[in-house]
């Protein structure tokens, strides 16, 4: 289960494909008021729940991490049916195969 700022923070990474931390603050901070520090625990969050790949990059000032998303559609995908079955059961499901097959 994801909390409302690793979905922002997936977002962002859809977005930019891959940065460092200091990339995606400044990016989130357009929109957000928003702490580094909160920035760099969620990436590491996103990247012990295998949702991003992580590098590393030597440059002036020392080594940092680089971070990438990784293909997490079929994830995402599998939490929100968890997420829809636990609060709307099967009567849930009959009503989205409806509407679903409206489409096809």
């Amino acid at each position: 289960m994801l909390g409302p700022l690793e979905r922002e923070v997936l977002s962002c990474m859809n977005e930019i494909r891959q940065g460092t931390v200091r990339d995606v603050y400044k990016h989130m901070r357009k929109e957000k008021n928003i702490a580094y520090t909160t920035v760099s625990t969620t990436l590491e969050r996103l990247y012990e729940k295998d949702y991003l790949a992580r590098g590393e990059d030597t440059g002036r000032g020392g080594t940092r991490y680089v971070y990438t998303l990784k293909n997490v559609k079929p994830k995402i995908a599998k939490m929100f049916v968890d997420e829809f079955m636990s609060m709307f059961g099967k009567t849930g499901v009959s009503a989205l195969h409806d509407e679903i097959s409206k489409y096809e």
